[in-house]
């Protein structure tokens, strides 16, 4: 399988790319605008705001001269999150997170937990991003946790775009770079072809349209749209694993950004629960016991 470099995905319409990987400033450039452009008007939309600036906070990280890019030419794919979990670049990545977020205006708890977080050791901080990467999340600081997992995000980010080597085998419904779930899909107008978003270091791989990403069913799916929507919102739900994944269809809202609209489109999730299926990815800025 080929990895491709990053491009536009609305100007893909000549062939099917495997894999993009990312362009990390460009990824939360593109993420701030679109969460700032949602936030006015939308019932949460302070949240909204807040996370535009953690992204804006992720921009600046990324920039930062001690992010050089690391080669890997004999890697074996995807990565293994828990030999890369929290070192040295992470600390400060989340250094620079921390030092652009104490002046957003924020709860009050999440403004403490940047203060604890300031505090907190090494020994800590490694322990809770392991339990962020596997998923298991028990005993983490809630609070705390968006502003360590984007502090991950901005060093798997900067990780994928240096990938120069071919992937031979991947698990369709994990990110081939990483092996993390995605966060949803997004489905390009011209072809409609598919690609998920990975939640934490943003490539997007390709998988057929009409399949069930989390357990490739083609027998058993259904989609769900807010009643009257016409944004292009919809969530894949499979009826034999009782999940479901959202897709943002680009030839209703060319600017949709899988992270960022996901953010945006809590009342699908709270809809979709009511119907009994569960997501089958995750959002770090969403992390919930």
């Amino acid at each position: 399988m080929s990895i491709a470099s990053s491009a536009d995905l609305r100007t893909m319409t000549d062939e099917t790319i495997p894999v993009i990987l990312p362009t990390p400033t460009a990824v939360f450039e593109k993420r701030a605008a679109r969460l700032h452009s949602l936030a006015p008007g939308h019932a949460v939309g302070e949240f909204l705001e807040a996370m535009a600036m953690l992204a804006d906070a992720q921009r600046v990280a990324s920039q930062s001269p001690f992010l050089n890019k690391e080669r890997f030419p004999d890697i074996v794919l995807p990565f293994n999150l828990q030999n890369r979990g929290y070192g040295e670049l992470c600390r400060k990545i989340l250094e620079v997170i921390i030092s652009e977020m104490q002046t957003t205006p924020l709860p009050e708890p999440s403004h403490a937990a940047l203060s604890s977080l300031s505090t907190t050791t090494h020994a800590e901080l490694e322990s809770s991003a392991t339990a962020i990467l596997s998923g298991n999340i028990d005993g983490i600081d809630l609070a705390a946790a968006p502003f360590l997992a984007a502090a991950l995000q901005v060093y798997w980010t900067g990780l994928a775009s240096a990938v120069k080597v071919d992937a031979k085998e991947r698990i369709p419904q994990n990110c081939p770079i990483c092996a993390s779930p995605p966060v949803a899909g997004i489905v390009l107008s011209s072809r409609k072809l598919r690609y998920l978003c990975c939640s934490l270091c943003a490539t997007h791989w390709y998988v057929p349209r009409l399949t069930c990403s989390n357990c490739e069913s083609t027998a058993d799916l259904a989609y769900f749209k807010i009643d009257g929507a016409t944004d292009g919102i919809k969530a894949e739900a499979c009826s034999r694993c009782n999940t479901y994944l959202k897709l943002f269809y680009l030839e209703n809202n060319p600017e949709a950004d899988a992270f960022a609209d996901d953010l945006a489109t809590l009342t699908l999730d709270l809809m979709m629960a009511d119907g009994g299926y569960s997501r089958s990815g995750i959002n770090l800025f969403l992390l919930r016991k």
